[in-house]
């Protein structure tokens, strides 16, 4: 039987976020990291693999252009990520070492800043971290992704949808998109 994957929305980041703050037993550099990755999930729909890739320079052009190309993992194509005003403040919070090297990663291997952590192992600690937080297996990084697309296909174009988060194909975007509980409830008329 596959379980139902759930979209994390607004509400569960929020909790996720009070989460990571009020637990004391992380280090600071796995907490950092941690804090990164959740941001940036949120605002992008981006792949745990692609933002371990993603180093100093690359946030200083968010900032500065409110977008970033990037080489999509998968793919191994190109795709660029535009970022709302509300992104750049909460991606600008998250950064107190801009001034380091332009080649320092933005997820450290135990504060290494010259090495990102191995992908498998860094997205096995983001899942765990996730499910813990949220009380539910139910959860992964990708549900961040389903939910963007899904919050997305309220009011956008599935054709603009599926460039923007990178699929070539439009039928894999659909997949991505799951009703929440709340949504479901509006679907009743009886």
């Amino acid at each position: 039987m596959k379980k139902i994957r759930e979209n994390i929305t607004q509400v569960e980041h929020k909790k996720i976020l009070t989460f990571l703050n009020g637990d004391t037993t992380i280090r600071a550099n796995t907490k950092q990291n941690l804090l990164v990755t959740f941001t940036l999930l949120y605002y992008t729909g981006v792949r745990v693999n692609e933002l371990t890739q993603l180093k100093i320079k690359d946030l200083k052009e968010i900032i500065k252009t409110k977008e970033l190309i990037i080489k999509t993992h998968k793919t191994k194509r190109e795709r660029k990520l535009f970022f709302s005003k509300d992104a750049i403040k909460d991606i600008g919070k998250l950064f107190d070492y801009l001034l380091e090297d332009n080649e320092s990663y933005i997820i450290r291997s135990k504060g290494n800043v010259s090495k990102s952590p191995h992908e498998l192992t860094f997205i096995n600690t983001v899942n765990k971290f996730i499910q813990k937080a949220l009380n539910s297996n139910r959860y992964s990084s990708h549900s961040y992704r389903a939910g963007l697309i899904t919050d997305m296909s309220k009011s956008i174009n599935t054709k603009f949808i599926s460039q923007y988060i990178g699929h070539s194909d439009i039928k894999t975007t659909m997949k991505y998109i799951k009703a929440t509980d709340s949504d479901l409830k509006e679907c009743i008329i009886r």
